[in-house]
């Protein structure tokens, strides 16, 4: 009999998760909405990008007159399929270009000259196109850009993020007010994508599943650090039913955090591969990010379900 009640509560837990993931995903209709609107806003900046100031009165404006906007690349979860049904914003990457007869030092651009840029262009599109688009943050920043867009009773939020496009799938974007640094996104693409055909699409799915978690808690993590923590654990290990995959998520991040603070290398950066990316977060939040992993961690093993997820 024990035996039996065991095997219905696995059963029944398990269906649970596979519900819980279903809700999760961004329905087609919803997915078409959001895009369409995302590709409002990009056809406006294109058009205020071309304008210039004549004549530039700092070294800005001449950055801004030199540049155009000319492409845009999804990051993070909207791209890659793992964003959740709950409120997100999107980021998006502003790409800008070189104008035709003009040459950038590159080494010498920041965050405040590709933030700046960004920040009058779209208040640009508020000011003199479309007052529904809202700027909610002002300068300085150090991450993007947060903006929304209301349209037909609905609010979108957005991340805009500048960049400049380099060779080699390279994009230059701010590292902060002061600094900048190189990312690449289908290097990122490339990562989930190992992680998917290992385990046949369900690597995307736990990723869901334990941003849901991430949210339920009042977002302690990062969500990059969520996906990146998930490709390097389920490299090497199996996803064998949602229980067990949360099992060893929890309990290997807890693992691999302590090898961090033994001055280890783990979630090493796509770019700066001697550097891990959590040393673009300070002290303060990585810590958080170990004392959630490892509360999480203790009620996964005790099965406390209601805690890690909700009832």
């Amino acid at each position: 009999m024990f035996s039996l009640i065991t095997d219905l509560s696995k059963k029944y837990t398990e269906h649970w998760f596979e519900q819980l993931i279903d809700g999760l995903t961004i329905k087609e209709g919803k997915e078409k909405y959001l895009r369409n609107q995302v590709n409002y806003v990009k056809k406006e900046l294109i058009k205020v990008s071309e304008w210039i100031f004549t004549p530039p009165q700092n070294a800005i404006q001449e950055f801004s007159n030199a540049v155009q906007v000319k492409g845009f690349w999804y990051g993070g979860s909207f791209d890659l399929g793992v964003h959740i049904n709950k409120k997100f914003d999107i980021d998006i990457y502003m790409i800008y270009k070189e104008n035709d007869g003009f040459s950038l030092n590159l080494e010498i651009l920041d965050g405040e000259c590709m933030f700046t840029t960004l920040y009058d262009d779209l208040d640009t599109i508020h000011e003199r196109i479309n007052k529904d688009l809202v700027i909610l943050k002002a300068l300085p920043r150090t991450h993007a850009i947060p903006i929304e867009l209301h349209y037909q009773n609905k609010v979108l939020k957005m991340d805009c993020i500048p960049a400049i496009e380099l060779p080699k799938n390279l994009l230059l974007v701010p590292d902060g007010w002061n600094d900048q640094k190189k990312i690449n996104l289908k290097s990122e693409e490339k990562g989930l994508n190992k992680l998917n055909k290992k385990h046949h699409g369900n690597g995307t799915k736990l990723i869901l599943l334990l941003k849901y978690w991430n949210w339920h808690w009042k977002k302690p993590l990062k969500s990059y650090v969520i996906q990146r923590l998930v490709e390097e654990i389920f490299i090497d290990h199996e996803i064998n039913g949602w229980k067990g995959a949360v099992r060893t998520f929890f309990r290997e991040s807890v693992i691999l955090f302590g090898k961090h603070f033994d001055n280890e290398l783990i979630l090493k950066d796509r770019v700066y591969t001697y550097k891990s990316i959590l040393n673009d977060y300070n002290k303060k939040q990585v810590s958080t990010f170990n004392n959630k992993l490892r509360h999480a961690n203790n009620l996964a093993k005790n099965n406390q379900w209601e805690k890690l997820f909700g009832k």
